[in-house]
């Protein structure tokens, strides 16, 4: 199809040349494709009461339902109830070229109870503009429901999330098939869309499959001022893959990118959110997110703030941003080209730490879980005591401009709460410009973790700074980092023991230097103590001079009042490091 050259393209023109240009890539009939001129807009209240009170749910799904395929902006200028607790078939799906734009008086209240309180699956071009989403609902730490309800009629069923179940093999498998023409052939065995796990289909949005173009913006989704952490959202998002349009699916479909797709070309910006277990959770491409927001969290709790994680600790530690390695494998699938910039993950915590260590382990909340390939987290800070991230197998990401406040102790000094290296296949990652701070008032665990396979590959921590109160481990909290184009720079101060330590290290050679006091008195003494691994020849320079062993402890006296300056530097056959200590003299 060919179009003639407008020297000033309108909107509608702009959204025909993108979807257009992406129709190979969706893989999507460019037979749907239409030039619309911009449509009127329409307000909900037309299909809904507009209490807030009355359940709007079914006139809802009306309105969304007339307004795909551009026909018209939805305007939410009131508030709507939409109830659909343990009911799995009362979500609203979100279609093809669906725009809707909240008022100042408009809003939502939901209460989806392990279920999508939205769904976008195999859609594209969504537009979703200042929404006011407020959650009512709770999750009972028993994952047991009891059943769900499913065409107004309660279904008994016992065993674990009955209702996510539900809404994927039944709901969801309904819809691709009426939909998307996705049939599922049942002749050689069961085959449903693919599930993501119970906590992925608990999302207040649930995005699937080969859904592309969806901009989220201005968003603010929460809970009620006064609930507690046992009345928190379970999670805001999800993205899960999922089988394409327009196709068989059998027990023998593989789970490759022919087959099947992950959400991509999605925009969060501007984001809110207050009350969650969860924020983000699953597999996305060519994805944005910008300007987020985090207050209130927490873990699945009881009313008390007991039987943290659920019975059994059935629910999986939650976190900010999981955003995780696609379970198939296929590298086409794998999260890809994602920007994090300008998030705050600022609390507060709700609730306590889940493991004891003398109850098991099962992880903790930590606020970013991140395995990425070409990607970048930039400016970003958290206050969460549960502390900064997990790395999971990654390349190609840099994490940049960072402020991270944690207590070791909250989490009973049983993790790395800084970073931590938990997996293997770490290919090009660096870490620049990142302060950590430990507020615990004794620090027993290192708050970075090893990072030790051989099939590790350029690991780069470029002059993080580590600050804590007062080290009481028993060596210093040094992290081990192995592998080929490895480059760590490590700066820690102890603030109340005056002790700094500086740990440099390659593949091939490491250098520390510990220096304590920092700060003294005219005419005291500051003592330096130093180890090297695989260094040939360390020369001092700056305060004290001359060459130096490969390792030892000097105590150096300072006459005057000043600020000094002790540099070391050390090198073996293939290459050098050097660091500088600073000494206060008042």
């Amino acid at each position: 199809m060919l179009m003639t050259y407008e020297a000033r393209p309108t909107r509608a023109s702009k959204r025909y040349w993108l979807l257009t240009a992406m129709a190979g890539l969706l893989s999507i009939p460019a037979a749907i494709y239409s030039v619309k001129a911009d449509a009127a807009a329409r307000s909900i209240s037309e299909w809904v009461s507009c209490t807030g009170t009355a359940d709007d749910t079914s006139g809802a799904m009306a309105a969304f339902a007339a307004a795909k395929n551009g026909a018209f902006t939805l305007i939410v200028d009131c508030p709507v109830f939409l109830h659909s607790g343990l009911a799995v078939d009362r979500g609203i799906f979100i279609d093809n070229e669906t725009t809707v734009q909240f008022t100042n008086a408009g809003k939502f209240y939901v209460d989806n109870m392990f279920h999508p309180a939205f769904i976008i699956a195999n859609s594209f071009d969504i537009n979703l503009v200042d929404w006011n989403v407020e959650w009512e609902g709770s999750v009972p730490v028993n994952p047991d429901f009891g059943g769900y309800e499913l065409n107004g009629k309660w279904v008994s069923s016992s065993g674990e999330t009955q209702p996510a179940h539900a809404f994927n093999d039944i709901v969801l498998t309904a819809w691709l098939s009426a939909n998307r023409s996705v049939e599922f052939d049942k002749s050689r065995g069961s085959v449903t869309p693919m599930w993501g796990g119970p906590v992925a289909a608990a999302a207040v949005f649930f995005i699937t499959g080969k859904t592309a173009v969806v901009n989220i913006s201005g968003l603010n989704l929460y809970v009620p001022a006064d609930a507690g952490g046992n009345k928190f959202m379970p999670m805001a998002f999800s993205f899960s893959e999922n089988w394409n349009s327009n196709q068989t699916v059998t027990v023998k479909t593989p789970v490759t990118a022919q087959y099947s797709a992950v959400p991509r070309w999605l925009t969060f910006s501007d984001i809110h959110l207050d009350g969650t277990y969860m924020g983000w959770l699953g597999n996305v491409q060519e994805t944005t997110f910008e300007n987020i927001y985090s207050a209130r969290y927490g873990d699945l709790q009881d009313a008390n703030g007991g039987t943290v994680g659920g019975i059994g600790k059935w629910f999986p530690p939650p976190h900010l941003f999981y955003l995780i390695a696609n379970a198939a494998g296929d590298p086409l699938l794998l999260n890809t080209n994602i920007a994090m910039s300008n998030v705050l993950d600022d609390g507060p915590r709700i609730g306590v730490a889940r493991d004891t260590g003398s109850n098991g382990i099962s992880g903790y909340a930590n606020s970013l879980k991140l395995s990425c390939t070409t990607c970048s987290v930039d400016s970003y800070i958290s206050r969460r005591p549960d502390g900064f991230m997990d790395l999971l197998p990654s390349s190609g990401l840099t994490v940049s401009n960072v402020f991270t406040s944690f207590n070791s102790e909250f989490l009973n000094n049983l993790y790395p709460a800084a970073l931590r290296f938990p997996s293997s296949g770490y290919d090009g990652v660096k870490f620049e410009n990142v302060y950590f701070l430990d507020t615990a008032s004794r620090t027993t665990h290192g708050p970075i973790g090893n990072a030790t396979a051989s099939s590790n590959n350029g690991i780069v921590l470029a002059g993080l700074q580590i600050s804590m109160t007062w080290w009481a481990g028993t060596n210093l909290p040094l992290p081990t980092i192995t592998g080929p184009n490895t480059n760590v720079s490590l700066e820690f101060t102890m603030t109340d023991q005056h002790m700094n330590v500086s740990y440099l290290a390659t593949n091939s050679l490491g250098v520390t230097v510990k220096t304590t006091p920092t700060t003294i008195n005219p005419g005291a003494s500051t003592l330096i103590d130093w180890t090297t691994r695989s260094a040939s020849d360390c020369k001092a320079t700056g305060a004290w001079s001359g060459a130096v062993g490969s390792s030892g402890s000097r105590a150096v006296r300072l006459a005057s009042a000043g600020y000094y300056n002790f540099g070391l530097s050390c090198q073996n056959a293939s290459e050098s490091l050097g660091t500088t200590q600073h000494v206060l003299v008042q």
